[in-house]
């Protein structure tokens, strides 16, 4: 029986001991701070590791010291009395330093009581001197003077803001309707315009293919000699002599018959008589050319290699 007494003892004190040496120890985890309250009142904090306490009269309140990531959506009105919805990211963090104070001014609701409401009262405040295209063409801008705000109300409450990013802006259906025909017309006057310099480059390139012609054709005016005309008249004759013809154009066939006479071709010839009755065929024609031009008549050749003798207008 006495021994029983004696375990019941001992396991007590064991116990009691183990309660108290539990109420007396206290882990701080990474990237917190413990916060000391002593009988309801604030006694400093301690950094992150293994920590005593005074057992029933003194706790230690942990504070987050890591970054922490805010997502808001605010809403608000431009210079220009606009609405825009703004979806934005806060990273900040709570000050190791200021840990206790933010404990006992504050408490542990920090974000929803003093954060929130600082970015969305700044964020009012900055976009309200911006247009509503600014919003978009100085964005940068706008997102480097809300920071620089944001950083000097943070420090004063013991944080730090270590980044501040605009995710987007939702405008009304109105502005975002008008922001789009906008678009539609700046690319139709693209396209017009893209389509005068073709036109200018295709009339160009017709002007130089009109001189290159109108070149060509001086060039062939300038070389139209009599021997010019008659070796152009034997490299399109088609050996089928033309018979006599005239028009109301006062344009004349000459029937080349005599010409045929005076060279009959033989059923079989050499080179050497092919090319005298060759220079023979020329030397009439030459002759014949000399008489037609003294009577004021040009010589012209047809498609089919046919002399076309054009008469001099009365």
């Amino acid at each position: 029986m006495k021994m029983l007494k004696r375990g019941l003892i001992i396991g007590g004190i064991v116990f009691v001991a183990v309660v108290l040496l539990v109420a007396t120890i206290r882990i701080v985890p990474p990237g917190h701070t413990g916060v000391r309250v002593f009988t309801g009142q604030v006694r400093g904090s301690v950094s992150e590791g293994f920590h005593l306490v005074t057992p029933f009269v003194e706790t230690m309140q942990m504070m987050n010291n890591r970054t922490v990531a805010m997502e808001m959506t605010t809403e608000v009105v431009t210079r220009d009395l606009q609405a825009v919805r703004m979806n934005y990211i806060v990273n900040y963090q709570l000050n190791t330093d200021a840990s206790a104070n933010v404990f006992q001014t504050i408490g542990v609701g920090y974000e929803s009581v003093v954060l929130r409401p600082i970015v969305e009262e700044t964020l009012k405040d900055i976009t309200a001197r911006y247009a509503i295209e600014e919003l978009i063409t100085e964005r940068a801008r706008v997102s480097a003077d809300i920071t620089s705000t944001l950083q000097t109300a943070f420090t004063a409450r013991g944080f730090a803001l270590e980044r501040f990013n605009i995710v987007d802006f939702q405008f009304s259906t109105e502005f975002a309707t008008a922001i789009e025909a906008v678009r539609i017309a700046e690319q139709n006057a693209l396209r017009a315009e893209q389509d005068l310099e073709r036109v200018k480059f295709e009339a160009e390139a017709e002007r130089e293919r009109a001189r290159a012609q109108a070149d060509v054709l001086r060039l062939q005016a300038q070389e139209l000699t009599e021997t010019n005309l008659a070796a152009m008249w034997l490299e399109k004759w088609n050996g089928v002599l033309p018979i006599f013809m005239a028009g109301d154009d006062q344009g004349v066939m000459i029937n080349m018959g005599d010409l045929h006479t005076m060279a009959p071709a033989p059923a079989v010839t050499t080179n050497n008589e092919a090319q005298g009755q060759n220079e023979q065929a020329q030397m009439q024609l030459h002759s014949l050319i000399d008489i037609l031009d003294e009577n004021g008549m040009v010589v012209t050749f047809d498609e089919n290699g046919n002399v076309v003798l054009n008469l001099p207008e009365d």
